[in-house]
């Protein structure tokens, strides 16, 4: 994503002035969207979507640059690629250069690698098919990419290549706009139902990445220019076009969820959104401000927008590198925004504007050769830091060894597919069998209790105990079905109620994941719904062990020790630990109910000994992600809560009983057994 193509010199736009500072505003909604969604500001969970928006403005202004010059019998292919040249080149590839400065160390050996590749990609236009071969825009890996950003320029420096001729032949055979408008229609409508398509058959990554998919997003630009509309009534009309506008795009940045629903037609609002407003802006005159009002610096911030993209995700991606925890403060953030400003402002001075205005290869064949030299060159520096990036020190291989639990196969530690994850949300029979003679202890949550499986198993004697399971991904375990915004999880709320109601387990261990369902304002519904559940187990004579926060990590934390590894740093659980998760774990024992049949049993106070949480379970780390426990990890924290949970004799010989201090630190509500 970048801001989009722009009239050069002495260019004129057809159906817009030579320069609309109404579109410098888009651009600042659409590249605000998008870094306060990459340095994760509240509320912006759709941010992304300002790329999009960006890929509907490069499409006007294209096909209103090609439309207004055919007009004039000015156009030429070669005049529209120079000032793509200068557009775009200059300013990527000094960014591309300085971003693989700090990679020698801060990344590791294979980072590094893939790191001098994705440069090459960049250069030869291909990073939208190199990242859609990597990972997806929003999986874990993603946020350790510096170039990951480069995919949208890639997409449009594709469709440069082909729309021009395009809209060139449409516009040259139909004469007019008679013909345009019916053509660009239908290559727009096509476009979007091939992303569809791709989606419906689960290859929704290529919908994101690939242009032919995201061509219908320029064309919907196009389709403004080319559709003759008159301009709206100055007046109630073109406000209320704008305010419609403005709302189509305020709703997905506001609202809109990461994942692979996207884009589809979940991309339609913000596209939709951004024709409207350039729609509405036709023959608008700009107005004189004063230089610090609120138009006048979203103006600015338009018109810097293409570097603020490009420094804005290494510099991120790179502060975070550098923080022991991978994860930065909100004033860190608000920093590193201010220094993105900052340096994207010289670069929009020093490196944008003298090539735009031909004040350095003021010739044609001058920008086209300086820009043939520096591909070169580019490619010539990625090569040898591919070769280079190949040497392995013992830290760097310690830490890839680290790294490699990022890919940690959990399916068979949690029972995926069985008791873990089922396509209609409720579990096989055979995870609820109860075997008569033994104490049968039902697991009941989402993936914050299958983590514990595993370690329940290893610590629980087989011969005395048998455990049950019913989790599913982000499902509370309570029966107010209506409060479940996700059709498995009602599906297993409803399962549950009539399993409860039919049979009586000897226990009910129930985990969560406590953090997220109590998300600001959401904590007292929680409570209430926990309340009303545990009331009707309690009713059936049903005891509970509802088993509180779990040990939470700032970010992924098999990445977080790598690079405490690299930098030869030891790592501080005071750094890498959420300290949320403990003042959640305290509220949780205050607000829930003082019960017969319930006891709270503390994660943290079992395991974190004066708040110093483990990180390693052995040689493997505790979690593979942020919170998700390894094997060893559900080992290591159950030898801790198993004594809190059962009676020592159902306990098997590889526990260890904790101490009186652990079992008074642990803010249980322990009940008789």
């Amino acid at each position: 994503m970048h801001a989009p193509a722009q009239p050069g010199a002495g260019a004129s736009v057809a159906s817009a002035p030579a320069h609309r500072e109404d579109i410098d505003w888009l651009r600042a909604i659409a590249v605000l969207a998008v870094i306060g969604f990459h340095f994760e500001a509240p509320a912006i969970f759709g941010g992304f979507v300002g790329v999009d928006i960006f890929f509907v403005i490069s499409g006007y202004l294209i096909t209103g640059i090609i439309a207004a010059e055919m007009a004039k019998g000015q156009f030429s292919f070669a005049g529209f690629y120079e000032r793509r040249v200068r557009r775009l080149l200059p300013a990527l590839y000094v960014m591309v250069a300085f971003a693989a400065i700090p990679a020698s160390w801060d990344m590791l050996s294979s980072e590094r690698a893939e790191l001098f590749r994705s440069a090459m990609a960049v250069v030869t236009f291909t990073s939208n098919i190199f990242f859609w071969q990597q990972s997806g825009y929003f999986d874990h890996a993603a946020v350790e990419k510096p170039l990951l950003h480069t995919w949208s320029l890639a997409v449009e420096e594709q469709l440069y290549l082909v729309l021009p001729v395009v809209i060139w032949g449409v516009l040259r055979i139909a004469r007019g706009r008679r013909l345009a408008l019916p053509v660009t229609l239908l290559l727009a409508a096509g476009s979007f139902a091939l992303g569809l398509m791709l989606m419906r058959g689960g290859a929704s990554a290529g919908a994101f990445f690939l242009s032919p998919p995201r061509a219908w997003e320029f064309l919907l630009g196009s389709l403004v220019a080319v559709s003759g509309l008159p301009a709206p009534r100055a007046g109630l009309v073109q406000r209320s076009a704008r305010v419609v506008s403005l709302l189509l795009m305020a709703i997905p940045i506001l609202s809109l969820r990461p994942g692979p629903g996207f884009p589809g037609v979940n991309a339609l609002a913000p596209c939709v959104g951004a024709a409207l407003f350039l729609w509405s802006g036709v023959g608008v005159a700009n107005v004189p401000r004063s230089l610090l009002s609120p138009l006048s610096v979203a103006a600015f911030i338009g018109r810097i927008s293409y570097s603020l993209y490009l420094w804005h995700w290494p510099l991120f991606v790179f502060a975070r590198f550098a923080k022991p925890g991978l994860a930065l403060d909100g004033w860190e953030r608000a920093v590193l925004f201010g220094l993105t400003v900052a340096l994207a402002t010289l670069s929009w001075r020093f490196i944008e504007q003298p090539f735009r205005k031909r004040q350095l290869a003021t010739t044609p064949r001058a920008a086209f050769g300086l820009a043939a030299l520096a591909s070169i060159v580019l490619l010539a520096g990625s090569a040898t830091g591919l070769l280079r990036a190949g040497a392995t020190s013992d830290a760097d291989r310690t830490a890839q060894h680290l790294d490699s639990y990022n890919g940690y196969d959990m399916k068979p530690v949690y029972r995926y597919g069985s008791c873990f994850t089922t396509s209609d949300g409720r579990v096989p029979e055979d995870c609820l069998r109860p075997v008569t003679g033994k104490t049968n202890v039902l697991l009941w949550g989402d993936s914050f209790a299958a983590h514990y499986y595993h370690g329940l198993r290893t610590h629980l004697d087989p011969n005395a105990v048998n455990i049950m399971q019913a989790t599913q991904p982000t499902c509370m375990p309570t029966f107010s079905a209506e409060t479940q915004g996700v059709p498995a999880c009602r599906a297993l709320a409803a399962q549950m109620r009539d399993y409860l109601a039919a049979n009586r387990p000897d226990l009910v261990v129930m985990s969560a994941d406590w953090l997220e369902d109590a998300r600001p304002p959401r904590f007292a519904g929680m409570v209430r719904d926990l309340r009303l559940t545990l009331a009707r187990l309690s009713e059936a004579g049903i005891p509970v062990v509802l088993l509180g926060p779990a040990v939470q990590f700032r970010a992924r934390l098999p990445s977080m020790l790598a690079r405490a590894t690299l930098r030869g740093v030891t790592p501080d659980p005071a750094a890498f630990v959420r300290s949320d998760i403990f003042a959640l774990d305290q509220a949780m024992q205050a607000a829930l109910p003082s019960a017969e049949g319930l006891s709270y049993v503390s994660i943290l106070s079992a395991a974190c000994l004066q708040r110093s949480c483990p990180l390693m379970a052995g040689d493997v780390p505790l979690s593979f992600d942020h919170a998700h426990l390894t094997a060893e990890g559900s080992v290591h924290l159950m030898s801790k809560v198993a004594p809190l949970i059962l009676p020592r004799a159902m306990l098997s010989g590889s526990v260890q009983q904790p101490d009186d201090r652990a079992h008074q630190a642990g803010g249980e509500r322990a009940r008789d057994d």
